[in-house]
């Protein structure tokens, strides 16, 4: 067993926070990108005998839909129904019927069921819609939802998935159910995922919306002082609604960090209180925990030895994650880097060590024990180990996003967006600082990417190996 990190081994040091570089001219996905999309998931369909693929999304669940078309529904539901030739067609509510101008690839059609209750019905039915796409008794249709089946929990079902029970219904009664498969694992299986890649254009999208989130942090963190509210601290956070939100904003003070996902009130912070504070967005998501003193000489009595209670195991965690990662690795490995700290009663971890993200905050999280997952260049990583409050000692949580590219993927992004590249080996040269050794697939997007910040109201004050 890795010998543990010791307190004596680690020191605080001063990191200043670099300047954010933020533009809203960010790259845009190319027409070409999505063309091919259609295309791997024809071939997929081909392999695997399908004759169409249908794909559900709603206001929550829209990553699937978007990555195909472009479009995200915001109000209703929309369906994308993919032939093995021709555009795809793609449904939506007639609220999405503007909206849906900007999907690329596809014809779009109102179907009245997807609109608002009391707007106007006047479409075909969906049965009639499905007919015009050619499916017919002889189809064989895969089906995505949002999340597959992983505990076998429903294995005597005829049929599982987490569409509306009214489209699988309607599907089954024309192709039958021994022609509906459902297919979500296509798109989500954190190895074989259609989805699960970015392009080059969209790492170098989501490290600039990093950047814009980064802003807002650097913003809000900095505004910190006993007596501002929860309030106070989010309205520093910047966000201007031009990448929407995969999460609500979190400020937390005192007792409300345990409340983890609660919005911003009116409660005022508190010398030695601990507090969170989070902005995620399509694309990039920051996240920070700590307490509100200054250094460990502020620290209430009980929790005097937190730094080295808490916080130190914590960067020893992150230590060993990150050294873990690189194109190819086992996602199991990954997790035992890190097991004897996920299994010990004193750090209380629920969660993953560590998910995938892309539009969506979570979109699958292989890092298990025995998993056989693995990593593929270009996978989006949220650094998201979370540690809860175990009384009296606060909770630790330090996130950020990354990337893992191989050598063809790097020089890529270096060609093609020499910026984005110089700040992201910046970003590696400050973790490589603090101790941090990273095999050369790993692309830090976060400017705070492992800074481990026990003192909130000192935090550009991180821990790092003695040099």
């Amino acid at each position: 067993m890795e010998k543990r990190l010791q307190f004596t081994d680690v020191e605080v040091v001063e990191v200043p926070w670099s300047e954010p570089v933020v533009s809203q001219d960010l790259p845009v996905i190319p027409v070409e990108t999505y063309a091919q999309r259609i295309a791997d998931l024809r071939e997929r369909m081909e392999q695997n005998g399908f004759s169409h693929v249908i794909v559900y999304g709603d206001r929550e669940h829209f990553a699937n839909t978007r990555f195909l078309t472009g479009y995200d529904p915001r109000f209703e539901e929309s369906l994308v129904i993919v032939g093995l030739s021709g555009k795809p067609r793609l449904l939506v509510g007639l609220e999405g019927l503007y909206y849906a101008g900007i999907a690329q690839g596809v014809e779009v059609e109102l179907y009245d069921k997807f609109s608002l209750q009391g707007q106007p019905r006047q479409g075909r039915s969906l049965a009639e819609i499905l007919a015009d796409c050619q499916i017919t008794s002889t189809s064989r249709v895969g089906l995505v939802g949002t999340k597959y089946d992983e505990t076998g929990e429903f294995d005597d079902a005829a049929f599982v998935t987490d569409v509306p029970y009214y489209i699988v219904d309607t599907l089954i009664r024309i192709v039958g159910s021994e022609n509906l498969s459902e297919v979500t694992a296509w798109f989500t299986h954190s190895t074989t995922g259609l989805r699960i890649p970015l392009t080059v254009d969209e790492i170098a999208r989501n490290e600039m919306i990093n950047q814009m989130v980064y802003a807002g942090m650097k913003e809000a963190i900095s505004a910190l002082k006993p007596g501002v509210s929860e309030i106070d601290i989010s309205s520093r956070l910047g966000f201007d609604g031009s990448v929407p939100l995969s999460c609500h904003i979190v400020v937390s003070f005192g007792d409300n960090v345990g409340l983890a996902l609660n919005s911003p009130t009116s409660r005022k912070l508190e010398h030695g209180d601990p507090l969170s504070v989070a902005l995620g967005v399509w694309g990039g998501n920051i996240a920070r925990t700590g307490i509100a003193v200054a250094d460990a000489s502020e620290l209430k009595p009980e929790i005097k030895d937190a730094v080295e209670k808490v916080f130190v195991p914590y960067f020893d965690m992150l230590i060993r994650w990150y050294r873990s990662l690189r194109v190819g690795v086992k996602c199991g490995a990954v997790y035992e880097s890190v097991r004897e700290y996920m299994e010990e009663p004193f750090f209380n971890i629920a969660l993953n060590a560590g998910h995938l993200i892309r539009d969506e905050e979570w979109i699958n999280a292989p890092f298990v024990p025995g998993s056989e997952d693995v990593l593929v260049s270009g996978t989006m990583i949220q650094c998201d180990i979370i540690v809860p409050a175990t009384a009296p000692y606060p909770g630790v949580h330090t996130e950020d996003g990354l990337v893992v590219a191989d050598a063809d993927l790097r020089a890529q992004l270096a060609q093609k967006y020499p910026e984005v590249w110089a700040r992201i080996q910046r970003r590696r040269e400050m973790m490589q600082n603090l101790g941090y050794e990273l095999h050369e697939d790993v692309l830090p997007l976060s400017e705070m990417q492992g800074q481990v910040t026990p003192f909130m109201l000192n935090p550009t004050q991180v821990l790092s190996l003695k040099r």
